[in-house]
């Protein structure tokens, strides 16, 4: 037999060996379960936790392809933080769906989460918002200053949030409003973070200004509308000066 006739058998018989491997290879097709069972996290509202769980059911029985339901889970509901999938019970899949975690509100309108993502309250649940903290936002909202609000509100202690609130009129002039009691605003920087020692000691000055009766044109006495603050954006340096409230 010449080389080329080897040659010829050679490939007629990988040939053969192809084609009865492909023939006799049995199909491997994955099948899913037909019913989805939910766990949602907590923070999303009723609403919202029934429009996700719908939209999968809906979506999954149209297709039952779970990786390519995925990305349009993602896509439409921007809140899912993450999407876990356990498929190792043969009656149903299971979606474990987690929502990105609120942190405060801005002018009672907007959740501000982790990662500095923006959503609408309707999204979250009303107990969870009442936990939050609302802050007073009178700048433009941005990737940027939404950043440094987050680094200078987690720099804040909840013994601190429980006595101030925060009016961000923009990085460099943010408002601490005292929430009950004597009248006392702090005015910081948004790289500062004012400690007990600072409050001790801005409640100090205030306690040695004695103020002085207010009494309208006709002699009767007026409505209280002074604040004092406390500037804390100095190094080594406390300025403190009266002012209306809210300006």
């Amino acid at each position: 037999m010449t080389a080329f006739q080897r040659t010829i058998v050679a490939v007629a018989a990988i040939i053969a060996l192809f084609w009865f491997f492909r023939w006799h290879t049995p199909d491997m097709t994955v099948v899913y379960p037909d019913n989805c069972t939910f766990v949602i996290d907590r923070f999303f509202s009723r609403s919202m936790q029934f429009e996700i769980k719908d939209f999968i059911d809906k979506a999954y029985k149209k297709q039952k392809s779970p990786s390519n339901l995925l990305p349009k889970i993602e896509s439409h509901f921007p809140a899912v933080k993450s999407i876990v999938i356990d498929m190792q019970n043969p009656e149903y899949l299971n979606f474990s769906i987690q929502a990105y975690h609120p942190i405060f509100l801005i002018n009672n309108e907007q959740v501000v989460c982790e990662h500095g993502k923006i959503f609408q309250k309707l999204i979250f649940a009303q107990n969870e918002l009442e936990k939050l903290e609302n802050i007073s936002f009178n700048d433009t909202p941005t990737s940027k200053n939404i950043n440094l609000l987050m680094i200078f509100f987690n720099s804040l202690t909840d013994n601190f949030l429980k006595d101030f609130s925060i009016r961000w009129i923009d990085k460099h002039a943010i408002w601490l409003d005292q929430k009950q009691g004597q009248e006392l605003s702090l005015l910081v920087g948004y790289h500062v973070t004012p400690t007990q020692n600072d409050i001790m000691q801005c409640r100090n000055l205030r306690g040695q200004i004695s103020d002085k009766p207010c009494k309208d044109k006709r002699g009767r006495p007026c409505k209280n509308n002074m604040t004092w603050v406390c500037d804390l954006r100095f190094d080594q340096q406390i300025i403190l000066f009266s002012t209306n409230k809210g300006e």
